[in-house]
């Protein structure tokens, strides 16, 4: 009778899969299964886009067998749920703990990828109802440029370089344009030295840009209403040498003939 209270007390105890349970108390892990099988179950859900089922066991999996190396892996995959789910803050939080705290994984540049991503993401989007993204805050193109060219310095032979720099040329060019939408902003308002530092701005910090020309053939009028003649000559000759085949070129050569 003795031993048989001992066997059912270790039965109620669940063994070895006593510790491992999810929110509801029940184990989202087979009994009989380690980290590498459980992972490679909760992978096969997320590849399905299973993110429901497979988020809570990549968690489980990097509490219940934290030295282990699925559990790092456990961890990207967390995040990649919550990126795929679109909630990029949480994402972006998920893929810093992992950078932090294992400086020299080899997916540590996945990870520092990601988070560029995921501000990128949160770039406001054009929409009929809202006004244009160049008008609105900037902050996650800011953020996403930012991580985007630190990725590319840090890592310049990673495969997603190129990717890396697609992106940095979108930010930059919504970046250009909102500077440019500022400028013309204080244009209006006969604001004349805050539309140079405006377009000056521009021109140094987002070479390249989608507006590059249309920018300095407005510096160069403005310089020419303030009565600025040389360095209106000096901007005008640039973009028929740099834009030449351009419709701000052809305006420029207009205006550089009027100057003689």
């Amino acid at each position: 009778m003795l031993l048989g209270l001992v066997m059912l007390g270790l039965a109620c105890g669940g063994g070895s899969g006593s510790g491992r349970k999810g929110k509801t108390g029940k184990s989202l892990l087979d009994p009989d299964d380690d980290a590498q099988s459980g992972y490679e179950k909760a992978l096969l859900d997320f590849r399905r886009g299973d993110c429901l089922s497979a988020q809570p066991t990549f968690e489980e999996i990097r509490r219940e067998f934290p030295y282990s190396r699925f559990a790092a892996l456990s961890e990207l995959r967390i995040g990649d749920c919550q990126f795929k789910n679109e909630q990029y803050p949480e994402a972006i939080e998920t893929y810093r703990q992992f950078v932090r705290i294992r400086p020299s994984h080899k997916e540590i540049p996945y990870a520092r990828f990601r988070i560029a991503e995921a501000y990128y993401n949160q770039i406001p989007g054009g929409w009929f109802m809202t006004p244009p993204a160049h008008e609105r805050d900037q902050s996650a193109a800011r953020d996403a440029l930012v991580q985007l060219r630190r990725f590319v310095v840090d890592f310049p032979d990673d495969h997603r370089v190129p990717d890396a720099n697609k992106l940095m040329q979108k930010c930059m060019s919504l970046l250009a344009a909102h500077e440019l939408y500022v400028a013309r902003f204080y244009l209006q308002r006969d604001a004349y030295r805050g539309v140079i530092s405006r377009l000056q701005g521009l021109l140094a910090a987002y070479p390249g840009s989608d507006v590059e020309a249309e920018a300095m053939l407005l510096l160069g009028q403005v310089y020419l209403e303030i009565d600025e003649t040389d360095a209106a000559r000096e901007t005008l000759a640039e973009v028929v040498q740099r834009f030449p085949n351009t419709g701000e070129a052809k305006r420029a050569r207009t205006l550089l003939r009027k100057l003689g």
